[in-house]
């Protein structure tokens, strides 16, 4: 008899517990994806708002060599590059306006989702160069494939093949030099 008690009084407990589980309105994926597109929407229109018909580049090189040779330099000397890579607030300036909706991820991901996702490649490809070059280089020979235009700025995709002591590389996390209006920055890192 007791048992048969308790038996429903669990049972009584298991169903009550089930139907007054209140869900939590962050977990449902209707409201993540309505957050998620919300985000989206914001960042498109930030994106868009910068577009122009001319941009300008405040520091940058006259060659897209010499972008590549400084930013080379800068890793092996600082383990990071000081004035050799294009910033944040750049790419949101310049590159993004020039590049949203030619199929990036940019395309299809918030900002600040983006700007974490581009950090961290960064980060490894710059960690990644380091290592190779840290104990000394030199630039054997940089070869471009034919220049991309990105709406009002032009990218270009180096070969870099260096010689160090421990015998000849190509340096592939260099993946884009942007042409702003003549001042070249390397502008796309990856590992």
């Amino acid at each position: 008899m007791k048992s048969k008690i308790l038996l429903y009084i669990a049972i009584f407990i298991t169903i009550n517990l089930n139907v007054c589980k209140e869900n939590d309105w962050r977990d449902d994926p209707k409201f993540q994806n309505k957050e998620q597109n919300t985000k989206l929407l914001e960042s498109q229109k930030l994106i868009l708002s910068k577009k122009k018909e001319k941009y300008v580049l405040d520091r940058g090189y006259k060659s897209k060599n010499e972008a590549i040779e400084n930013f080379l330099a800068e890793i092996k000397t600082y383990q990071f590059p000081k004035n050799g890579f294009i910033s944040w607030d750049e790419q949101l300036e310049i590159i993004f306006p020039n590049t949203y909706g030619l199929g990036t991820t940019l395309d299809h991901t918030p900002l600040d989702e983006y700007q974490k996702l581009l950090s961290s490649r960064e980060a490894v490809a710059i960690e990644s160069i380091y290592s190779m070059i840290s104990s000394g280089f030199k630039i054997e020979s940089i070869d471009w494939e034919s220049p991309r235009r990105l709406g009002q700025i032009i990218g270009h995709k180096p070969k870099v093949m260096i010689v160090t002591k421990k015998g000849k590389f190509e340096i592939t996390q260099i993946k884009m030099v942007y042409d702003v209006e003549g001042k070249f920055i390397v502008g796309v890192l990856g590992p």
